[in-house]
């Protein structure tokens, strides 16, 4: 079965290995996309809620993710994170589109004009449901301004720690893990 739209590539790739250390968690991937690293974190989680913006992609993730035989997902069609009540997540997972633009043409990988304005989005949506020792692991990219969003989260009592990287032509990719301080 083809991958639509969303074909996994480096960050994908990087991100559904960084995500292999954690299990046992209720979580949460915003942008399920393909699918690929949902399916990755089924393997070893207890429950995963994937959302989508688009329909087609949702239902294309959802008969990949059937067709692979996991029961323990429920995939939600709404914006980023913003249907979910207080504290209900352990771990948040997220590839956002991370690429500077003026404005968002591709919102598979244009990330804003700092490019770090949907990541900013979704970090702002995360911190209201996730649980109280709850962990967001998200890419970024040296192409976007990312010691702003890594900054801030430290101001707000996260430890912060890269948990992979990968160098690529132009840009070093890597995934962050932001760990709640109770």
């Amino acid at each position: 079965m083809g991958y639509g739209p969303y074909k996994p590539a480096e960050d994908t790739f990087l991100l559904a290995d960084a995500i292999k250390r954690y299990s046992n968690k209720i979580t949460l991937e915003i942008g399920v996309g393909s699918g690929y690293v949902t399916a990755e974190i089924c393997k070893r989680n207890t429950f995963v809620v994937g959302t989508e913006i688009d329909k087609k992609v949702l239902k294309d993730a959802q008969t990949r993710l059937k067709s692979l035989n996991f029961d323990n997902f429920e995939l939600v069609l709404c914006d980023g994170a913003s249907a979910f009540r207080e504290e209900c997540f352990d771990l948040i997972v997220f590839n956002p589109p991370y690429l500077p633009s003026e404005k968002i043409l591709d919102r598979t990988i244009e990330g804003g004009k700092e490019g770090i304005e949907v990541t900013r989005k979704f970090i702002e949506q995360s911190l209201r449901i996730i649980s109280k020792s709850g962990s967001i692991v998200f890419v970024l990219s040296t192409l976007s301004n990312y010691n702003k969003i890594i900054k801030r989260l430290k101001r707000m009592s996260f430890k912060v720690r890269k948990i992979g990287k990968r160098k690529l032509f132009f840009e070093e990719i890597f995934v962050v893990e932001a760990l709640k301080v109770v």
